[in-house]
């Protein structure tokens, strides 16, 4: 179990055409890796399509609509970066509802790079400790955030990553917040 701490565990990576495909594999490999079961979930219809390197990326198959995404179903959430993305995200009241729902529940969210400003849309940076992408730093502090230039900031069930740099220790601490939130759920049972 040691070596697959997440077994067992559904986590959901949202996303919307346009996503940063880095910041979408690596995450992806390494809850895979750590045992955890990962579903796309997207309003694209069957498959989304990342952007690479300054173009068009790959195509990556859908696993959920993110109209019928639930964040009871999830063990936490994964939001990667990448501005045409989360342009997306940001108008999708369904995107809103299901971010606001793990954050209102306390339960484990990792956004990366761009993804932090969603915390904007959701009205929910305002006393918030983040890392994102630089071009996201004066949006948040606008709206209340206090902005560090590190690779990974952990507080509270959110994780934020500044971008690639920052995949591995965000989805190591990804992973404990997972696991905490879990057996708090548990012992309270």
């Amino acid at each position: 179990m040691q070596d697959k701490p997440l077994t067992g565990k559904n986590i959901a990576i949202m996303v919307a055409n346009g996503f940063d495909e880095v910041e979408f594999v690596e995450p992806q490999k390494q809850l895979l890796a750590a045992g955890a079961t990962v579903k796309a979930v997207s309003r694209a219809t069957g498959l989304v399509n990342g952007w690479y390197d300054g173009s068009w990326g790959h195509f990556f198959p859908v696993d959920a609509d993110l109209a019928d995404t639930l964040a009871v179903d999830y063990a936490g959430l994964v939001v990667p970066g990448g501005v045409r993305g989360v342009e997306k995200l940001a108008e999708d009241p369904h995107a809103q509802r299901v971010l606001k729902a793990f954050m209102r529940a306390g339960m484990p969210v990792a956004l990366i790079g761009d993804a932090t400003s969603l915390l904007i849309t959701v009205e929910d940076a305002k006393g918030r400790t983040v890392t994102s992408s630089a071009d996201t730093r004066e949006a948040l502090e606008a709206a209340g955030a206090s902005w560090e230039e590190v690779a990974s900031v952990t507080e509270g069930n959110l994780v934020t990553a500044s971008g690639t740099e920052g995949i591995a220790e965000m989805i190591q601490s990804f992973a404990a917040l997972i696991n905490a939130f879990e057996s708090n759920v548990t012992e309270a049972a």
